[in-house]
C-alpha cells in the first residue's frame, strides 16, 4: 500500500458489476463495470453506450441522435460541465446544447472505459474523439450522472475542452501543464490527467504537476461531492475557484486503481477568461465542417 498526494493506493482483485435483473448491455460492457446495476442504471448504462457509439454524419442521424440523447435525461435534468459554465437546464436545452456541439464535429463519438455504480449514481469513463479542423482529437472524460426512475436528473462532463481547440490554436494554445513532465526519471505509482500524454511515475513531477493547478486557482472552495467504487474509485469534488480574474464553478474527479492516479478537470477556465472563451468557441463554430447534406 502507498500513500500518493493524499490518495491511498492499493492492490486487490477486480470487484465485477452485479444486476438487480436481467441487463444485457453488461454483457457487451463484461468488467468494465463494477458495483450492482438496478434497472435505472442498466437504462442508462444502454442508452448511454448506444449513443456514443451512434453516427452523426447528416442531419437525419444527428437528429435521431440527438433525440436519443434527450431519453437519457429527466424533462428537468441538468447539464453541466466541470469548469465554469452554469448548468444546461431542461430536456430541450440539453438537446439544443447537443446539437451545437455535433454541428461544430459531427464525427464526436466515445467508447466505455470504466463504469462504477453506487446507487442511483454512475460514473462513466470514456474515451472520446472527434475530427475537429480536420484533425483526429481523442481525449479522456468521466460522466456522472445521478439516476432517477432511469433517466438523469444531475449530469456532469469532466473532460479538458481546452483539447477541442488544439487544431484551431495550435502552437498558440496555452498549456498549464507545458513542460511538467520533462526529467521525470524515477519511478513510483503513477499519475496521470489533463495535459499529460502518458502517466508520469516521479513523485517530484507529482509535485509539480498539482503545483502547477493550485497556482492557476485562487479561493478554493470545493468539498468532497459524489463518490463511487470498491476497487476503481471515483471521488468527486465540486464548488467555486477564483481564475483569470473571475469566480467559477469548478469540479474535478480523481480516479484510483492500484497503482495510478488520474484527474479530470477542465484546464480552460483556468487558462483563458470568458472573454477568451467565448471568441475560441466563435472559433471553433466557424471553422466546423458544414453539416452533411
Amino acid at each position: 500500500m502507498a500513500v500518493l498526494l493524499g490518495v491511498t493506493v492499493t492492490g486487490g482483485g477486480t470487484a465485477m458489476a452485479e444486476a438487480d435483473e436481467a441487463c444485457s448491455i453488461l454483457e457487451r460492457l463484461g468488467d468494465r463495470v463494477e458495483g450492482a446495476v438496478s434497472s435505472s442504471a442498466c437504462a442508462f448504462l444502454t442508452k448511454q453506450t448506444e449513443f456514443g457509439a451512434m453516427r452523426s454524419d447528416t442531419a437525419e442521424t444527428r437528429e435521431a441522435r440527438v433525440r436519443l440523447y434527450g431519453t437519457v435525461f429527466a424533462a428537468d435534468g441538468t447539464l453541466a460541465e466541470s469548469g465554469s459554465a452554469a448548468p444546461v437546464r431542461g430536456r430541450a436545452a440539453i438537446e439544443d446544447n447537443l446539437r451545437t456541439l455535433l454541428g461544430a464535429f459531427p464525427t464526436f463519438r466515445f467508447t466505455p472505459v470504466k463504469i462504477v455504480v453506487n446507487g442511483d449514481v454512475v460514473f462513466y469513463e470514456a474515451a472520446n474523439e472527434a475530427v475537429i479542423s480536420g484533425r483526429m482529437v481523442r481525449y479522456p472524460a468521466v460522466y456522472r450522472v445521478v439516476l432517477k426512475d432511469g433517466e438523469v436528473v444531475q449530469g456532469r462532463r469532466y473532460h479538458d475542452r481546452t483539447e477541442w481547440f488544439r487544431p484551431l490554436e495550435q502552437e498558440a494554445l496555452r498549456e498549464l501543464f507545458a513542460g511538467v513532465a520533462d526529467d521525470c526519471p524515477r519511478k513510483g505509482p503513477a499519475l496521470t490527467g489533463p495535459g499529460l500524454t502518458a502517466p508520469v511515475t516521479d513523485p517530484v513531477c507529482h509535485l509539480r504537476y498539482l503545483g502547477r493547478l493550485t497556482a492557476a486557482m485562487t479561493d478554493v472552495r470545493l468539498a468532497a461531492d459524489q463518490a463511487a467504487g470498491p476497487h476503481t474509485k471515483f471521488q468527486e469534488y465540486r464548488g467555486t475557484v477564483r481564475a483569470k480574474g473571475r469566480t467559477i464553478q469548478f469540479g474535478t474527479i480523481v480516479r484510483t486503481e492500484p497503482g495510478l492516479v488520474r484527474y479530470y478537470f477542465d484546464t480552460l477556465p483556468l487558462s483563458y477568461d470568458d472573454a477568451e472563451m467565448a471568441a475560441l468557441f466563435a472559433k471553433l463554430l466557424t471553422a466546423a465542417a458544414p453539416p452533411a447534406p
